[in-house]
This record gives structure tokens, sequence and C-alpha cells, in this order.
């Protein structure tokens, strides 16, 4: 479920390679094009500059360097547009890995450089409340294998509930009935959110988890947001079920494999072997995978809170031919904050090459007048669930299907 914060071949690799200018960096990252400009500051020498250097490594969650060339890139020449984007990048980085507090200094900081912005004036009240009990801290973090057929056991404050991970949450997030039963106490905020239906969040609590296990996994101040669970996807779940586990945990277990027998695996031990598919990076606090579709390359955000996967106006415009094929109708995107009908098109079966693993949507939709994130399409539930084994490494940045 998706809560958005707004703010192959020798060839191919031969293509991006050459394309090392800043122009061409620059062009390759307004159009999102992720993969590509990763590939291209790979291959690239000591001229590419520190702003380009900085964006990749943000991508792949590699912190350090990251936070040292954007930074950088800030001091060159503070008044930039590459300075703001530099920040927006530093504040992506921090909130999704669970680093509040430099979180918000990074968003004072922009807030001060664009008082007007709507978006840092949005957010602040938010991020505020998330850095109030400090930094998300890892206590203990030991592979572990356990059953989550019904979601993965979490005692939180000593009480335990059952909830299921959530890759397109930027943040954790549970229902309001939860929250009290576990006694959190919860800070309302003025944030305005978007999800996948389009339908804007009014404001939220903010809860922070001061003690969160999971088996080998042992977390200080986990930040939940709360929201009324009077709709989807809670109404219809018991309480102590009314929760989505996000990014900064999920990234905390460096790596998760789960089977369709119900077993998950994370920590280490849990990292995917192999030759590396180098699939996934960060867009922002959205994960991204590179699929291949009737030979196009395709970005999609990576959604394990989506049952199904919706296909967008990327999507349509990369294969025209497969969208006039497909019967022309309306569908409903339901998120937390409520459900939209958009014009779409119900397609015929569609191979998509993902994870190394061939696996086919019989009956896809696709929304070729709604962007629903700027990617291609968010891949959800229906493509994972055909893989025996799914195993998403941070730590590599591969998302593998078997």
């Amino acid at each position: 479920m998706r809560f958005l914060i707004t703010v192959i071949t020798g060839l191919v690799c031969a293509c991006a390679a050459a394309a090392q200018t800043p122009d061409e960096l620059h062009k390759m990252l307004d159009a999102k094009q992720n993969f590509a400009m990763r590939d291209a500051v790979e291959h690239g020498d000591s001229s590419v500059p520190v702003f380009y250097r900085g964006a990749v490594e943000a991508s792949l969650n590699e912190i350090a360097p990251a936070r040292k060339h954007l930074e950088r890139a800030i001091r060159n020449d503070p008044h930039s547009k590459e300075a703001s984007d530099a920040l927006g990048m530093l504040i992506s980085m921090a909130a999704r890995n669970g680093h509040y507090r430099e979180a918000l200094r990074w968003l004072e900081d922009a807030h001060t450089a664009t008082p007007n912005s709507e978006d840092l004036n949005n957010w602040s009240p938010a991020f505020r409340a998330f850095a109030e009990a400090g930094d998300m801290k890892v206590v203990h973090l030991k592979s572990s294998s356990v059953d989550c057929n019904d979601g993965l056991r979490v005692v939180i404050n000593g009480k335990a509930v059952t909830y299921w991970f959530d890759t397109g949450g930027g943040q954790s997030v549970m229902g309001e009935s939860d929250a009290k039963m576990l006694g959190l106490t919860l800070k309302h905020v003025e944030t305005k959110g978007g999800e996948a239906s389009g339908t804007a969040i009014q404001g939220f609590d903010v809860a922070i988890a001061r003690d969160f296990v999971t088996s080998g996994l042992h977390l200080r101040n986990v930040a939940f947001i709360v929201l009324q669970d009077s709709g989807e996807p809670f109404a219809h779940l018991p309480v102590g079920q009314r929760g989505m586990i996000g990014l900064p945990v999920l990234i905390a277990m460096q790596a998760i494999r789960a089977d369709r027998a119900g077993r998950c695996e994370f920590g280490p031990d849990a990292r995917a072997h192999g030759p590396g598919l180098r699939n996934l990076l960060f867009d922002g606090v959205t994960p991204i995978v590179q699929a291949n579709v009737s030979g196009k390359s395709l970005t999609f955000s990576l959604d394990t809170g989506a049952a199904d996967t919706d296909l967008n106006e990327g999507f349509a415009n990369a294969l025209p031919d497969l969208v006039k094929a497909g019967q022309k109708e309306s569908r409903a995107i339901t998120g937390y904050g409520g459900s939209n009908r958009y014009d779409s098109v119900l397609m015929g079966p569609v191979v998509f090459r993902v994870g190394g693993m061939d696996v086919t949507l019989k009956s896809p939709h696709v929304f070729p007048h709604h962007s629903l994130g700027n990617f291609d399409g968010n891949l959800g539930d229906d493509i994972l669930n055909q893989a025996k084994t799914v195993t998403l490494d941070f730590r590599a940045m591969e998302l593998r299907l078997e």
C-alpha cells in the first residue's frame, strides 16, 4: 500500500556508459531513468559531477558516500536547483532509514532556502513528530526464520500484534484501534498525505513505538503513522492485525526471504545468492525495480502492500500496441484515503521478466492517463506470489524471484 511522501545487454551498458555529460545526466534524472543514470555514473570517470555521484549512491542506499557527495554539491552552489534536489535526496534517505532527526535537520535547511515551499511546509509537522523521540536504533539483529503465513508477529511495548510487510510504505502504518490497544501516545499533525487512490489524507496521528521486537530484530523508536481504521485496508481486520511494517524496519532487516509455505527469513542469512541482478533502487522513499515486457525495459514501484499490479501511463506509452488491443473500461483504485475510479484498459495476458523469472498477468489493467507515482506501474503481490521464493535484499539492492 503506497503512502507517498511528496517531496541487460552489453549494448545497453555501452550506451549508458557513453552518456556521462552533465546535460545527459540531468535529462536522465528529470526523466526518472534511474537505472540508466546509475550505469552511466558507475561507468564514468572522475569528471562525473559530485551531485550525480551522490544521487546514484543515495538510490543505492549507500548512506555515507551519498551524504558526503550531496553535501559537497550543496556547498558548491547553495542556491542552485542541484542543491535543492540534493537536500530532497538527503531528507528521503534519512527518513527511509529511520534517521528522523537527520531528516528533520535537512528539511529545516531546505525550508530556510525555500520558505514558501508548500511541500516543505506541509511535511514539517510530521517530521518534527517523527523526530521527537530520536532516531530509530537497531539494538540487535540476528538472522531469523519465522512462520509468517498470516503476517509477522511483532511485540510493541510488550504487547503482541501481527503485521505484514509493506515496501510501499515510506513509514510504518497502523490503525487507531491498534494504537489504542498498544497504549501508544498519539500526536496529531495537519500534514496532508497522498496515497494510491489519489485521495489526499487530511492530517493524521503519529505514534512512536519505543520498543519493537520481532524474533531476532530489536528496535527502538519506530515511527508509525496512525490512521482511522474505518476504511480499507483495516476495516475488516481484527484489532491486533491493523498495521503494516514500512521501509525503515524492512531496511533494518537487511534482507527478507519469503516462500509459499508461509516461512519468512530476515537478516544477513536471507541475503540473495548467485550472480547479482542489480534490479533495485530507491527513488526518494520508493523502492523501484527494473522489469522487461515485450523487449522494453520498464521501471515499477515495488509494493508488497498492494494485492494487484497497476500499470500506468508510462507503460501505455512504451507499449501502445498492447494497450490498443485491450478493452476500455473504468476501474477503482483503493488506498488509505478511500477509493476513486479511473479510465482503464483491460488487456490480455502480459509476460513480465522480473527478478530473474518470467511471470504472467492474465488480465492486467493499465491506466493510460494516470501516473500513480510517475513510474511505469506499481508491482504488487499478484506478480510476487507466482514465485516459490521471493528475496528482497537491501544490501545488494536486488529483488529475486525463484
